[in-house]
């Protein structure tokens, strides 16, 4: 399973200088649903959250039932 948070584009040179603490900007908002797949096939909708000290999604529609 993956959710995908967003997408961006950065230069190599900048890619080959990211340092921990760096903030890379997506084409998405925080409140935003996400993309979430089932191998390659994209099976939910949901919302990002944390769940204790994790990261966490919340499914918030399903696409596609099997």
């Amino acid at each position: 399973i993956k959710a995908i948070l967003g997408r961006s584009t950065i230069s190599v040179n900048d890619f080959l200088g990211l340092q921990v603490g760096d903030i890379i900007k997506l084409n998405t908002k925080v409140e935003d649903e996400l993309d979430v797949y089932v191998g390659s096939i994209k099976k939910f909708k949901a919302l990002p959250g944390a769940a204790s000290d994790s990261y966490a999604v919340r499914i918030s529609s399903i696409l596609r039932e099997e």
